[in-house]
């Protein structure tokens, strides 16, 4: 979608836009915006599924909601972020159960697994029982940061937290983190 003089809009641009009714403006900020909504989600979800249609109804509410909707800063993910964790809160309290890394392999895998699948599939597993260490603060923002790609700036704001706190938080998980994978590594090495 280009704007009248042919440049690309802007966010407030597409905003504005959008809350008056242009479903292509809101096609833009979904599709400059999907990605790292996913990702986050996914992490969180475990399931592709599952994921696929928290994204959608994240989507969807911010659709809904967009007559009420501010354009503070200059971006929507941290919006489309705090409607989205939002959804995996109301998600994880109707207890439905998350598929674990090794169902989801299970699954997806009909032949022999190669080695490097079998190292890849044991990394991911020590990532996510380091990540279980962690608090549920610390978890969301390393899942922000790192999977999401997000800056501190914009998790601080998606998360109404400082953003000096938001960078102690993901210095102490990173360092949770190598303690853990260091003492798992020393264990299986014994």
């Amino acid at each position: 979608m280009l704007a009248m003089d042919g440049q690309e809009p802007t966010f407030r641009e597409l905003i504005r836009l959008a809350k008056s009714g242009d479903k292509g403006a809101f096609d833009t900020l979904y599709h400059r915006h999907v990605t790292p909504v996913y990702r986050y989600v996914y992490i969180r979800m475990r399931s592709k599924e599952d994921a696929e249609d928290i994204v959608q109804e994240a989507f969807l509410k911010a659709y809904e909601a967009l007559p009420g909707y501010e354009a503070r800063g200059g971006s929507f993910l941290p919006f489309l972020f705090t409607v989205a964790r939002n959804l995996l809160i109301n998600h994880s309290k109707k207890k439905r159960p998350i598929a674990t890394e090794n169902e989801i392999m299970d699954r997806e895998d009909s032949g022999e697994r190669t080695s490097r699948e079998t190292e890849m599939r044991e990394l991911r597993e020590s990532l996510a029982d380091a990540m279980e260490m962690l608090t549920d603060t610390e978890r969301e923002v390393v899942q922000l940061k790192f999977f999401a790609e997000r800056s501190y700036t914009e998790i601080a704001e998606a998360l109404g937290k400082r953003e000096d706190a938001i960078r102690q938080h993901v210095a102490r998980s990173m360092k949770k983190m190598r303690v853990y994978m260091r003492q798992k590594n020393n264990d299986q090495i014994a």
